[in-house]
């Protein structure tokens, strides 16, 4: 493998460095090539899965100063950059890595919120929103929640260029306080409109898929 790349696999909730690009299709994997992360999806990856690979995509990003563009593909569906960086010994075979939620947490149930933070006179208003990034306004701040289990949930606070100071004080109230209901659920993430990562944008393709699938 060559030293301009870092591949990692996607197990248990944990993401482990790996040398040969052998990807399972039952899998997720993260590979970092330094001006661009790429996030590769097995067509049976569980969704705990996929959850954490956009988490560790974004983690990898902020290490590199938010430079690197995020970016994320499904098998059979890779680019010929990630392709050319993969090289000849790339190839994909049938297998499966136990997933967490999977096989261990069978009892929780998946939640996508969307919450739109207005301020109608003085007063704040928080409107439940259709799950979609064209919910998204520049007027407005929005707390956008995917709960998909204990190792994988993600809590933004995405603040529109014209939002208004209040409306930005209460998004962040907003979003500690979902924030404190789950014990495992990470800090809430706060994003500027035009400043997106890969994984908040990730979030609203596992809605798609989530929504397909059930």
């Amino acid at each position: 493998m060559s030293v301009d790349k870092m591949i990692y696999h996607i197990r248990k909730g944990k993401f482990v460095p790996v040398k040969d690009p052998h990807f399972k299709t039952g899998d997720a994997y993260v590979i970092d090539l330094g001006k661009t992360i790429w996030i590769w999806l097995g067509k049976g990856a569980q969704v705990d899965e996929k959850f954490i690979a956009a988490k560790t995509a974004q983690e990898l990003d902020w290490e590199h100063s938010g430079k690197p563009r995020v970016d994320s593909c499904f098998e059979g569906e890779e680019e010929a950059e990630l392709l050319n960086a993969l090289g000849p010994d790339f190839k994909v075979v049938e297998g499966d890595t136990p997933s967490m939620l999977v096989h261990v947490d069978k009892t929780f149930k998946p939640e996508f919120r969307m919450i739109r933070v207005k301020q109608e006179g003085d007063d704040i208003e928080y409107i439940d929103e259709k799950f979609s990034r064209d919910s998204l306004d520049s007027n407005d701040v929005f707390v956008v929640v995917g709960l998909m289990g204990e190792e994988a949930m993600m809590i933004y606070n995405w603040i529109g260029k014209n939002a208004r100071p209040k409306e930005k004080f209460f998004g962040a109230i907003k979003s500690d306080y979902i924030d404190k209901e789950f014990r495992e659920a990470p800090q809430t993430i706060t994003i500027e409109e035009g400043e997106e990562t890969g994984g908040f944008n990730y979030v609203f393709k596992a809605h798609r898929e989530f929504q397909k699938n059930k």
